[in-house]
């Protein structure tokens, strides 16, 4: 009888200990709800995403509407997150409490990485498609989102800013860090500058005349382009260019000739160009005498 006794006390002592951890695990209760709220975001993203491969559109579209959904996801999570936490506001604001003292120094570079993205989305210093220049490295962006950009590699280990074919994720705190170039907003082109040394009895004005001609014709059809582009961007920035056509100056160094040759160029097509004009030089001077190459 009183091993009954015992084990009813028992039983009764169970249920009671887990009747008060139900009612005293209402926070750890939400965090998995919270948990599993995340995963079944993350389920019907990658299945909404699976949709979009399978739907004949060009790869830009797709791009987009990918990111369009990502938001709506976003949304759609912090809102499952109001629901399950509404009635626990005090709780969750002393959870992350908790977490924010612990976790301080770590979260820093994503708090700053978020800030960095919310600005790349609001006052767009670039966008996907243009070549920036950020911490050093040149680049052709292809995503953005709230953490990090992403950018093919420009220049760096290939010469003349061709692409290398390496994919570069950028933090986003580096808007902030330093200075960033952007190669296509407001002005799409360039100023290229490419240095020819010559035998000091080259005949000056026959080489001034003979480049001026080459060089116009590889930068003559951006001119009037340029100038429209200029008026435009000068509402926004501060931009006086009142010479747009090609010049060469020359130096004396080192016992020669040193010609630079300056004129606008895309971004893009420096090394193109840079080829074509090299050409255009030696098929000229190859039967002067009075123009020597160093």
């Amino acid at each position: 009888m009183s091993i009954n006794i015992e084990r009813g006390g028992v039983i009764r002592v169970w249920l009671w200990i887990q009747e008060q951890i139900i009612h005293s695990n209402t926070m750890i209760n939400k965090i998995i709800y919270s948990i599993v709220s995340l995963i079944i975001i993350l389920i019907l993203k990658q299945y909404t995403q699976k949709l979009i491969k399978t739907v004949g559109e060009g790869q830009e579209r797709k791009y987009k509407h990918r990111k369009v959904l990502s938001g709506i996801y976003a949304v759609l999570y912090l809102l499952c997150l109001l629901i399950i936490w509404q009635k626990s506001s005090t709780s969750f604001l002393t959870l992350l409490g908790f977490l924010s003292a612990g976790f301080t120094i770590a979260i820093r570079d994503v708090f700053v990485n978020l800030i960095g993205g919310l600005y790349i989305l609001f006052a767009k210093p670039f966008k996907v498609g243009e070549r920036i220049e950020v911490a050093g490295q040149i680049g052709d962006v292809i995503d953005v989102n709230l953490l990090h950009f992403t950018m093919l590699e420009v220049g760096n280990r290939i010469m003349q800013e061709q692409s290398t074919g390496r994919i570069l994720h950028m933090p986003n705190m580096l808007v902030f860090s330093g200075p960033l170039a952007n190669y296509e907003t407001g002005f799409k082109y360039i100023w290229n500058e490419m240095t020819v040394k010559l035998d000091l009895a080259s005949d000056l004005e026959q080489v001034k005349a003979l480049f001026y001609e080459i060089i116009e014709k590889y930068s003559s059809d951006y001119i009037e382009e340029a100038k429209k582009q200029i008026e435009t961007a000068s509402k926004q920035y501060l931009i006086c260019y009142n010479n747009l056509t090609p010049i060469i100056y020359t130096e004396i160094k080192d016992g020669a000739m040193w010609l630079s040759l300056r004129y606008l160029c895309e971004p893009r097509k420096v090394r193109v160009t840079e080829n074509l004009i090299w050409e255009e030089i030696l098929k000229c001077i190859q039967d002067k005498d009075n123009i020597k190459l160093l």
